[in-house]
């Protein structure tokens, strides 16, 4: 069974600012096959930023849309926080998550979930 990676915003961006293929190096981080999903919170998050943001930033944000498509779409009716919302949604279906926050990062890792995390802005880790 592929390893479930649920993603985050900022992992979505990871194309587009580091020219990293998320999609092709996550399965060699887990040493397995992977499956992505992303939340609807996530999916949010993405829009309410773009209603705010600088053009350039809006181009990359329009990006990361792009790439969410290439991953099951989760419906999320949660009201917490997004970055809670995240941890106690891997937590729940057993993924690993897919971030670049550190602080995101710190509370997963807390609650014993897994995250697949970019380092020296080259290449995909697995922690935990």
């Amino acid at each position: 069974m592929p390893t479930k990676i649920l993603v985050d915003t900022n992992f979505l961006l990871i194309p587009v600012r580091f020219k990293v293929d998320i999609f092709t190096v996550s399965a060699d981080a887990v040493n397995d096959l992977t499956e992505f999903y992303i939340s609807s919170r996530v999916l949010d998050e993405i829009q309410n930023l773009k209603e705010k943001a600088k053009p350039s930033f809006v181009k990359e944000l329009q990006l990361a849309e792009a790439f969410a498509e290439a991953c099951t779409f989760i419906v999320d009716p949660s009201d917490d926080e997004v970055d809670d919302s995240l941890v106690r949604l891997a937590l729940l279906e057993g993924m690993v998550l897919g971030t670049t926050d550190s602080e995101l990062r710190r509370k997963a890792r807390t609650a014993g979930v897994k995250v697949l995390y970019l380092r020296q802005k080259s290449y995909l880790v697995l922690d935990g």
